[in-house]
């Protein structure tokens, strides 16, 4: 008389019980509220079938041939796969003694016989409420522990990496203050440049822990309207060309005719500011990037591939997550803390896209990210 429901959706009761007449009965009034019944007449069908279909309770006899119920109940909550799933005994037997070992063996609830329908479906409802409950309670527990877990990184990066930028503005402003009418013009400019360059370093990563705490506080809002990315992408390459001509970098410019189309050009603007910017970081001078912007499946495409160490397949599965250290650093002691990639990612995510990268260690690395033309 063994029955097994397999499919998902709706929510799944194993019934085990030796008795035909008991599991017909259970059988007929539950299926009427909209449960999908399974059915197993010993606890060691009760075990296999549970660890397979992983039902959402269990109803559970105490008397049966072979191991018990208690036995049964045992061996479930011992097992990873069934030991979260709430079991109710059913029994004629309501002594004292049976109920409180039933609980200490991990059943949650009491059912005796005869069966009354209203009853019976009250505390099914009552434990499959208990246990959507806690579920989402420990979903939520998790998602806290993620974000604390965040925060202290984000302390103890801060910490650390604007420490010694500050250090080092506090120093050279010092050494000008004390001896700024001494110093040789060409030694003011070199003190000048690196205060630039470590203040422009702290506000990169200010702005990315701002735009990671935005994104995991779950506060990234779009600002969606019509716009040219074909622009967007000219004005963002004229700027980095600068940074590219410092190290002989050279940029090749590819790009397709795209109309307007609506998507939100600030968070865009973020993630192609970060592809250009790690591919001039990672690039040797000398080297060329080439960059192209087109269509693809009704999805606007922007890539760059840079002439670079290339990305090992270890490196690659870390590239989209925070405070990610690879093993290829910057060709020339920039900064770089592990967090843009993550960004771009979840922006791109945001716009129902897609990043993705390409790459063999040794042969350079192409990034390229996807949007939709009509959202």
């Amino acid at each position: 008389m063994n029955k097994i429901v397999e499919e998902s959706g709706d929510q799944k009761i194993l019934i085990v019980d030796d008795t035909p007449a008991n599991i017909d009965v259970l059988d007929l009034f539950l299926e009427k509220e909209g449960y999908k019944i399974s059915i197993a007449q010993s606890g060691e069908s009760a075990l296999d079938l549970a660890a397979r279909i992983s039902p959402d309770l269990i109803l559970l006899d105490v008397m049966m041939p072979g191991i018990d119920g208690f036995e049964t109940c045992l061996s479930l909550k011992s097992s990873e796969k069934t030991k979260d799933i709430p079991i109710i005994f059913i029994t004629a037997r309501n002594e004292p003694a049976d109920i409180v070992k039933g609980f200490s063996v991990g059943g949650v609830d009491y059912i005796t016989k005869p069966f009354s329908q209203e009853e019976v479906c009250a505390r099914i409802y009552l434990h499959l409420k208990l246990k959507t409950l806690m579920a989402d309670l420990e979903a939520k527990n998790k998602k806290l522990a993620e974000l604390n877990d965040l925060k202290n990184k984000f302390l103890g990066m801060a910490s650390h990496d604007l420490r010694n930028p500050i250090s080092t503005i506090q120093g050279f402003s010092k050494i000008m203050l004390d001896h700024g009418d001494t110093l040789a013009e060409v030694d003011k400019r070199e003190f000048l440049q690196s205060i630039h360059k470590v203040s422009n370093d702290m506000l990169t990563l200010l702005g990315d822990l701002l735009n990671i705490s935005t994104i995991e506080s779950g506060n990234l809002d779009l600002q969606i309207q019509p716009d040219s990315l074909v622009k967007l992408v000219e004005e963002r390459v004229r700027m980095y060309q600068v940074m590219a001509e410092r190290k002989n970098i050279a940029t090749h410019l590819d790009i397709e005719e795209i109309a307007d189309f609506s998507f939100d050009a600030n968070r865009i603007s973020q993630v192609i500011d970060n592809l250009l910017s790690n591919a001039i970081k990672f690039s040797p001078p000398g080297k060329d990037i080439y960059i192209w912007l087109g269509k693809n499946k009704g999805q606007a495409k922007f890539s760059v591939r840079d002439q670079g160490p290339g990305i090992s397949p270890e490196d690659q599965d870390k590239l989209f997550k925070h405070f990610q250290k690879l093993k290829a650093r910057p060709t020339a002691d920039e900064s770089s803390h592990g967090l843009g990639l993550a960004i771009a990612k979840k922006m791109v995510e945001a716009h129902e896209g897609k990043i993705t990268v390409e790459s063999h260690s040794g042969s350079g690395a192409t990034f390229s990210f996807e949007i939709p033309l009509d959202r």
